[in-house]
């Protein structure tokens, strides 16, 4: 069985018996599973360091194959836990994708009395088609105006602290050793010190109100207008994913590139 012709139709099958398929019934599952997600674009993507298609090929290796899965004795799955459309894998997808924002915790320990917090994601999701946007006029925002001051705010960072933001949420978060081997590498003396101003680390115990006196706390509450308040959290989760998407790649020369073409948008 090819690629070609295979449609949502073949999906409950070739999901059931995922862990046992032909190389040629992978293919066609695979084909299945990206074209459903190519257009889908959920709220939690914007607070995730790693892009949409890397996140799309951990979902596939990981929910949908289950390769790293202990093999079960029949290798097949009950028909009625199969996706049959189209919308149910991107359910599926969300699903992953909320659990990698429960692990990864958004790279930031900021106690915000966060166990509502993705319940109130998925609401926004449902409710409006850009829930990004839906989020940010309820404090008379828009994505460009974030994206833009999140530019300037990057810009007015000395080079240490950029470094140190994009460790924490840019294209250096997923290096072994954390800020620690980041600072040995570029020599950032007292980086304890300045990953705490900065927002990017807080004390063991740190409430809302410390978070509001780093550097990013104050962009969030002073520039943007939103208080640092667990009422909050929702707008507070899209703005630190806006942040951490500006920041991508900036000790590779793409930051200024990006906040050039995000200041003439």
């Amino acid at each position: 069985m090819g690629v070609e012709g295979v449609g949502d139709v073949a999906l409950p099958e070739l999901w059931q018996r995922r862990a046992r398929l032909s190389h040629d019934e992978m293919a066609s599952m695979y084909a299945i599973v990206r074209r459903a997600l190519t257009t889908y674009h959920p709220l939690e993507l914007q607070a995730l360091t790693d892009d949409k298609e890397e996140l799309i090929s951990q979902f596939i290796y990981l929910k949908v194959f289950r390769l790293e899965a202990t093999p079960t004795r029949t290798a097949t799955f009950p028909l009625h836990s199969a996706p049959s459309t189209s919308h149910a894998v991107c359910a599926y997808f969300r699903h992953y994708l909320i659990d990698c924002l429960r692990s990864s915790r958004h790279q930031l320990n900021v106690s915000l009395d966060d166990s509502d917090t993705l319940p109130e994601v998925e609401q926004q999701a449902t409710l409006h088609p850009d829930p990004v946007a839906s989020v940010l006029m309820q404090h008379g925002l828009d994505e460009t105006g974030v994206r833009q001051s999140a530019c300037r705010f990057i810009a007015g960072l000395d080079e240490p602290d950029r470094l140190l933001l994009d460790g924490s949420l840019g294209s250096l978060s997923n290096e072994k050793g954390g800020l620690a081997r980041i600072a040995a590498r570029y020599g950032i003396a007292s980086y304890h010190y300045r990953a705490r101003k900065l927002g990017v680390t807080l004390r063991k115990g740190a409430i809302p109100s410390d978070f509001a006196c780093t550097g990013i706390g104050q962009w969030i509450e002073q520039t943007l207008g939103i208080d640092i308040a667990p009422a909050n959290r929702v707008a507070i989760l899209v703005v630190l994913g806006i942040l951490s998407a500006q920041s991508q790649g900036q000790n590779q020369g793409n930051v200024g590139a990006r906040c050039d073409s995000s200041l003439q948008a």
